[in-house]
């Protein structure tokens, strides 16, 4: 069979980040803003030129009509053209060939050149060429003749050329007292003039909208930055404490919202907490873990270093805590467990914390404590668990404990001295139990010196005198010598009576102990051998 290719899997949902919220956030809120802005000066280009196109024609009319009354107003009678060789021009009996007093003061005062046509030639008007001469005897383009001279219609023009210069005109029919059209009076004004002040307008239009725009973009990021910036704090949060990082605290002000951010902040916060009572605590007894209980250590390390006091580590293991589970069951066990956790982590507030070690040993840090304080408290705690009355469905379970003390040496490791500890605990384990240690003898640190517990004597001297009498018994007869250390302190326990009738379900029984009134074989109790 061939074999496959193992290349490594790829995550086909990862998505890449193309931008932020705040920048989307705001490019959505600008956007509109910015369009706006563009469809009023889009549209407002035509609107403006369309009024500006309507106020020059409107003056250019004005102008025209201003001509045609000040010309009645000052000569009487119809216009006509006499002359055959020189052509002039009279209206009623004057000559007004020469005239141009009244085209003149109407350009003075409007600014507008003024023409007045016999027919389609011009007689008098204002506009000159490039030497300053006035374009007298001139003609006009015959589609404005046609529109104006032959159908008696005014007309205004944006795009006339005259003389190869743009220029806004409006041409209105003369016409006599007889109803007939003599000629025609035409302003004009040069397009330049016009579009200056149409582009002046403009501008003024893009001004104004940009101011209006810039204003409400400082509006709409005055209005979401707020919001930006709450919904990046949880994000730059969310994305710490997913990478990690316990300590990643979530900016105030996103809690002192009263909207829809300020509950996501709850909730991650919330979900802070939780992820940090997984990581940093036991799930049974909700003590510290040993992962959070090292962390906790490293503040009260650096302060004793740097300081003066010292600190002391203990580790405590609930004794005989097999015998629990194997006699009353697992749910026991994580019953007593608890109950035992309780009770440790109300006497150490205050002076210390309480971390499950694991299993049922449990690790206790005195902070600013000598060795002398941490064992008489260790001592009031011993207390405490054993007045416990642990009950679990129809039985009371009584437990102790056994610790072991030590007090930091600068000298020392945190890992030494938690092995410390550990050790004095094993020495209480094998002193008897149920009591604390501080201090370990020098027989009792050597290893293999010969030097055995106080259990240990007392097996041997019954098993020594033992062998004697029994000698006689067959081999396979069970005596002291068979029974292990731990088996004949279950004796003297009472845990040989463990398994004794319950006097019916619904009654609690009273749990067994045992005494030294209890035997009746003094040289037991005495460790001697019997005669």
């Amino acid at each position: 069979m061939a074999k496959k290719d193992s290349k490594p899997k790829t995550d086909k949902h990862k998505r890449s980040r193309k931008g932020t919220i705040s920048g989307h956030m705001y490019g959505v809120a600008i956007l509109p803003v910015v369009l706006f802005a563009l469809v009023i000066i889009i549209a407002g280009i035509p609107f403006l030129t369309g009024i500006l196109y309507d106020s020059a024609e409107k003056e250019l009319r004005d102008a025209c009509m201003s001509t045609q009354l000040l010309m009645e107003a000052r000569y009487y009678g119809d216009y006509r053209l006499t002359g055959s060789d020189s052509l002039y021009l009279y209206k009623g009996d004057t000559d007004i060939t020469s005239d141009y007093s009244v085209v003149d003061s109407i350009k003075e005062s409007t600014g507008l050149d003024v023409t007045l046509f016999y027919k389609d030639t011009r007689i008098l008007t204002t506009l000159t060429d490039e030497n300053g001469v006035r374009m007298v005897g001139t003609g006009i383009a015959s589609q404005i003749q046609t529109v104006v001279y032959t159908d008696g219609e005014e007309a205004f023009y944006h795009n006339t050329m005259i003389f190869g210069k743009p220029y806004f005109t409006y041409y209105m029919p003369l016409v006599s007292s007889h109803g007939n059209i003599q000629g025609m009076i035409a302003a004009a004004r040069p397009a330049e003039d016009v579009n200056r002040t149409i582009r002046t307008y403009v501008l003024m239009l893009v001004g104004i909208a940009a101011v209006l725009t810039a204003l409400m973009v400082l509006i709409v990021i005055r209005i979401t930055k707020p919001m930006t910036v709450s919904i990046e704090s949880i994000f730059k949060f969310v994305k710490d404490a997913s990478s990690g990082n316990e300590t990643a605290v979530l900016d105030e002000h996103v809690l002192a919202r009263r909207d829809e951010l300020g509950e996501i902040g709850e909730s991650v916060l919330s979900m802070q907490r939780s992820m940090r009572n997984m990581m940093e605590s036991d799930p049974l007894t909700g003590l510290f873990n040993r992962r959070s209980a090292q962390r906790k250590m490293g503040p009260i390390v650096s302060k004793a270093k740097n300081g003066a006091e010292s600190f002391c580590i203990s580790i405590g293991d609930i004794d005989f805590f097999k015998s629990v589970n194997d006699t009353y069951g697992h749910d026991a066990g994580d019953e007593v467990l608890i109950k035992v956790a309780d009770t440790i982590r109300e006497h150490m507030k205050n002076i210390g914390f309480v971390a499950r070690w694991g299993g049922e040993e449990f690790l206790m840090v005195f902070d600013r404590t000598s060795l002398i304080m941490a064992e008489n408290s260790l001592w009031s705690l011993l207390e405490k668990i054993r007045s416990l009355k642990i009950r679990y469905d129809n039985y009371i379970i009584n437990v102790t404990m056994s610790f072991g003390v030590s007090e930091w040496d600068k000298k020392q490791s945190v890992d030494d001295l938690i092995k410390s500890a550990d050790d004095k605990l094993y020495t209480a384990k094998n002193s008897g139990r149920n009591r604390v240690v501080s201090m370990i003898e020098e027989s009792e640190e050597s290893d293999g010196s010969g030097e055995m517990s106080e259990i240990d004597k007392l097996l041997k001297t019954i098993s020594d005198g033992a062998k004697e009498e029994m000698s006689e018994y067959p081999e396979d007869t069970g005596h002291f010598e068979n029974l292990s250390a731990k088996e004949f302190e279950d004796i003297l326990n009472g845990k040989a009576d463990e398994e004794a009738a319950v006097a019916g379900n619904d009654v609690i029984s009273e749990s067994i102990s045992f005494s030294a009134d209890s035997y009746t074989d003094d040289s037991i109790l005495r460790g001697s051998s019997p005669k």
